[in-house]
């Protein structure tokens, strides 16, 4: 039996999407083993992991304040977003998480970094987020180039896997999944333009030239990978989900009724999507059907 691969891009808040999509397929039943998530990709599938249905609308509705994300928290600690309020106060405290329905489940999610040291991507499988290490691996992934500090953990300086490797297919397609669900949180037809501030990454980053160069040339990566998204959905080996309607919650936003409605327009495009997603599905070595 083939074995299957779901892809989670990241995109700030506009993961409020994923988020929607993810919901749903805990509705549906749909338990895939293999999930390789980017930034808010990675955030949103914890939760899904741990079958914690409305977790992260919940996080989205109550927990957008000056301590997740702000100009007051960049100017503090470097980040725009608290990750120490995001991944350990939310998840411990306020809106609590199931460790170990995590540590034990079947499901394991590989999240995408960036290594500083070459600019390569860099991808480590989560196993324990009680254990300090791999949340700060769950951190790194989420800590967007140019808004975010370094993390640093077992020796390495890692930033957001979306500077390398946003939507990670090639990885997938590497691991033996043949089949591939992806979650993309732009619109169909987007494409990345090169950015006129291109030079940045240079001047932010002087020692670390070679993740500068992977920085100014994210978009070409960018649209690689949904070159061959779209070139597998052709092929019939992979499912994209994308917005069906225009993106209203931006990479930044912290409007809990635009974070609300997006997730919503990504749990009524999975469910639009329910009869091919069953279909897909079927028969695959590592999805579980419920």
């Amino acid at each position: 039996m083939a074995k299957a691969g779901l892809i989670l891009e990241g995109g700030g808040m506009r993961g409020s999407y994923t988020a929607g999509v993810l919901d749903a397929f805990l509705d549906l039943g749909i338990h895939m083993e293999d999930i390789i998530g980017v930034s808010a990709g990675a955030a949103n599938a914890i939760s899904y992991v741990s079958e914690q249905h409305g977790r992260n609308l919940t996080i989205y509705n109550t927990c957008i304040n000056r301590k997740y994300l702000s100009a007051w928290n960049f100017f503090t600690t470097g980040s725009f977003f608290g990750m120490k309020y995001v991944f350990y106060e939310v998840t411990r405290n306020i809106i609590p998480f199931d460790y170990d329905k995590f540590k034990n489940s079947k499901k394991k999610l590989t999240v995408v970094t960036t290594n500083l040291a070459d600019g390569k991507p860099f991808y480590k499988q989560l196993s324990d987020l009680n254990n300090d290490t791999d949340m700060k691996y769950l951190c790194a992934t989420a800590a967007i180039p140019m808004a975010s500090t370094i993390v640093k953990v077992d020796g390495f300086r890692l930033m957001d896997g979306g500077a390398s490797d946003s939507i990670p297919i090639e990885y997938s397609l590497a691991k033996e999944n043949k089949k591939n669900i992806i979650v993309l949180t732009r619109c169909a037809g987007f494409q990345h333009k090169k950015s006129r501030m291109s030079w940045f990454p240079y001047v932010r980053y002087p020692a670390h030239r070679e993740f500068a160069h992977t920085i100014s040339n994210r978009y070409r990566y960018y649209n690689k990978s949904i070159e061959i998204a779209e070139r597998e959905e052709r092929e019939g080996n992979a499912l994209i989900i994308r917005p069906s309607k225009p993106i209203i919650a931006g990479r930044m936003e912290k409007d809990p009724g635009k974070l609300s409605a997006q997730y919503q327009i990504g749990y009524d495009d999975a469910m639009a999507m329910k009869d091919r997603l069953l279909s897909f599905v079927q028969g695959l070595e590592n999805v579980e059907l419920r």
